[in-house]
């Protein structure tokens, strides 16, 4: 028998101190396995450590952002983890930090404690090369790096000069992206994040760099100074840098303009592109001067686009290393140098483009005009008085429908004109799904497609629901530009399609596809989602539960069989239905008479269901209406949710409502109201064991009715009423653009 065998045969048998030397022999012999045994090895240390729920198993399932597992670690993952795809991007990428320093002891304090403050949850290693500074700066940097593991001192005993100082630090960097960056800057909060974005956006970019008050072209606000050189802008208003960096976000329309030259100041480098060209020429550019220059136009050559974070802002105090006539010595030098290495027409000619680049006439103009007003300076509409119009264009239930439904019925109880526009050919859909609302023909607008700006006149704001209705928004805005546009994200879409298709691309522009569009959400993964992948701020509005459908009935405390729901929905690969069907299979298989099933959400005649496992006793309830699922959580005491991610995951809430206790993906954002082992359990679904182990032990330790209890209270916290008002108050009030 296997290492990997013997070590899950253990922790079957909570054998837990052998299972942890098996996994150490597993991962000592067979390195390539440590990210599929880790997850058991950290579960089978937890139960020595906490003998039972643990806060440790939780810090052991990747987390989707700070604010959704509260006081607990932010878990990283590797790229190639099933997972990666539901994580934001500084969970999965890692960045280094090359800081040369030669003197300038106040610009490096400052640096210095702006990269230790702004990592933006990044896993951040910063190089810094002390080449041979003054006793002051020395003993700085000693002291500062002292018992920091993320912060390396590399120390040079005579001058090296600036690019062989830089090189030592590439050299010994590791990470998926390399920032080299001066010492006289202050980073921002939110500025890796923008690089990163940016260099994520498109595959072929190689190298990105930040806005900046001190950056030749990526200069904001002012290009040029009174003498027509490149100005030294101070951060105007007021402002801190990281008000600037925020404003610079706010208003940028990510452009991420293809240019020839990144300004080497804060220069962000793909991993790819180090294995491609190398490091930066030293023997050609030893003090620091068109080294940059030289690296974007090899980078180049090697087929790597260069690109600027229009949503990055980094200051730069332009250094004090070296005096002003030397350093236009060194610039003079250096381009002198790149024209000969390059050629002369070569390097103008790029020079040039970069010159002519309307792009940043209108980044600097954007940023210009919004500095003029007020800050503060808002319209607002008085929310009840608003006639709202929702915009459906799909064929029937889910639950973002459902949501959508029982908020806009919240909205009329306050007293709220609101309509849900849907396609006219499946109207007779909706009023049969939700025939149980009385108002539903008032409620439901059928239209066709040429009929839909003239319906939009009747209305103040017209909302898009999913990726495709959000054309059809645009297509209203421009024919009527009295209305207010939204965008209530159900999800986040790019993810249910193939990354490059016309559906994924569609998408993927939805979220900045109207300007000037006001995009809400229910779930801070939803709302951390859309703007680490396309920098644009979501508000948060409560989610709700409706229930007068989804209530608990008497009896549900009785637990001498335990009934395990789940809903199967093979057509769709990323809900889990193989895995799941496993483990009711295993479940029955091993536990015998403790358990009945029921599962629902497909038919017997599927021929994708007829696929799955099935060679266990189970009750299959079909495809349901919404009572019909509320019946059948109101029967269960655990309900199953092993999707790849839930956005939300409202079933399991509706379970909740209903008095079951909920078994869901660790991946999402169903940390809204799911906490581990205190209202319900959390898994890691790509390790089937590890959630088969957590199962079985909900239903053999006994204690389903302390969960079932907390998982009502809990679900008694989402009312509809405090859904609809969150939504409308998002939609009362706006800066101007």
């Amino acid at each position: 028998m296997s290492y990997l065998k013997k070590a899950n045969e253990a922790l079957r048998k909570k054998d837990y101190h052998v299972a942890i030397d098996l996994y150490d022999e597993v991962i000592k012999n067979s390195p390539a396995l440590k990210t599929v045994v880790e997850f058991n090895r950290q579960y089978a240390k937890s139960k020595l450590k906490f003998n039972g729920a643990s806060d440790s198993f939780l810090k052991s399932l990747p987390a989707t952002s700070k604010q959704e597992v509260k006081n607990k670690e932010l878990i990283y993952s590797a790229k190639g983890h099933p997972a990666a795809p539901y994580l934001m991007n500084y969970q999965v990428y890692t960045v280094d930090l090359v800081i040369p320093v030669y003197n300038a002891f106040e610009d490096v304090k400052l640096c210095l404690e702006s990269v230790e403050k702004n990592t933006d949850g990044f896993r951040v290693t910063t190089y810094i090369i002390n080449d041979a500074s003054e006793e002051e700066t020395s003993s700085y940097l000693k002291e500062f790096c002292k018992g920091k593991n993320d912060f390396i001192l590399i120390e040079h005993e005579s001058n090296q000069m600036y690019t062989r100082t830089v090189n030592d630090g590439l050299r010994a960097s590791t990470a998926d992206y390399v920032v080299t960056l001066n010492s006289d800057t202050i980073v921002s909060k939110g500025w890796l994040q923008a690089l990163v974005r940016c260099i994520l956006s498109d595959k072929k970019i190689g190298i990105v760099g930040p806005l900046s008050n001190a950056a030749s072209w990526q200069n904001v606000p002012v290009l040029l100074d009174k003498n027509d050189q490149f100005a030294v802008n101070d951060v105007p208003n007021g402002m801190s840098v990281d008000e600037m960096a925020e404003y610079v976000n706010r208003i940028s329309r990510h452009f991420y303009p293809r240019v020839p030259f990144v300004n080497g100041f804060c220069f962000m480098i793909a991993r790819e592109v180090i294995d491609a060209v190398g490091y930066l020429d030293e023997g050609t550019f030893p003090t620091g001067y068109g080294e940059e220059n030289d690296y974007c136009l090899r980078a180049a050559d090697a087929g790597f686009d260069l690109a600027i974070a229009d949503d990055s802002y980094v200051f730069h105090a332009k250094s004090k290393s070296f005096g002003h006539e030397k350093r236009k010595e060194y610039s003079k030098r250096g381009s002198q140098s790149l024209k000969a290495k390059h050629g002369k027409d070569k390097v103008n000619n790029l020079a040039g483009k970069i010159r002519d680049m309307k792009v940043f006439d209108d980044i600097r103009e954007g940023v210009q005009k919004g500095l003029t007003k007020s800050k503060d300076q808002k319209q607002f509409k008085e929310p009840l008085s608003q006639r709202i119009l929702f915009l459906l264009p799909v064929s029937g239930g889910g639950g973002g429908v459902h949501s959508i439904v029982q908020e806009t019925m919240g909205m009329r109880r306050l007293g709220v004109k609101v309509k849900i526009a849907v396609p006219q050919k499946h109207l007779h859909k909706f009023l049969k799904v939700y025939e149980d609302i009385a108002e539903r023909e008032d409620l439901f607008l059928g239209f066709d497609e040429k009929d839909l700006v003239n319906i939009s006149r009747k209305f103040d704001v017209i909302i898009g629901t999913i990726y495709t209705s959000m054309k059809q928004v645009q297509k209203i805005k421009k024919e009527n530009n009295k209305i207010s546009t939204a965008y209530y994200i159900q999800d986040y879409e790019p993810l249910f399609s193939e990354p490059g298709t016309a559906a994924w691309q569609e998408a993927f522009d939805s979220y900045t596809l109207v300007p000037g569009t006001i995009l809400f959400a229910k779930t801070d993964w939803i709302c951390n989602k859309v703007f680490d992948l396309h920098g644009v701020v979501v508000n948060k509005v409560a989610p709700s539960i409706d229930h007068d459908v989804y209530k608990p009935k008497p009896g549900c405390f009785n637990t001498d069989t335990i009934k395990i729901s789940a809903m199967i929905r093979p057509k769709t690969p990323r809900r889990g239905a193989d895995r799941t069907m496993r483990l009711l299979k295993k479940l029955h298989d091993e536990l015998g008479g403790k358990v009945e099933i029921n599962i629902f959400g497909c038919e017997d005649s599927d021929p994708l269901f007829g696929k799955l496992e099935r060679n266990y006793k189970y009750k299959s309830s079909g495809i349901l209406t919404r009572n019909g699922v509320a019946n059948v959580l109101k029967s269960s005491d655990i309900f199953i949710d092993l999707s790849d991610y839930q956005a939300f995951g409202r079933t399991a809430l509706e379970a909740m409502s209903c008095g079951a206790t909920s078994v869901v993906t660790a991946y999402g954002g169903v940390y809204e109201y799911i906490r581990n082992k205190e209202n319900g359990a959390v898994v890691d679904v790509f390790n089937e064991e590890a959630t088969y182990l957590t199962v079985k032990e909900l239903i053999e330790d006994n204690d389903l009715y302390s969960l079932k209890i907390k998982s009502l209270e809990t679900a008694s916290n989402f009312s509809i009423n405090k859904a609809s008002m969150t939504l409308l108050l998002s939609l009362s009030s706006k800066e101007k653009s």
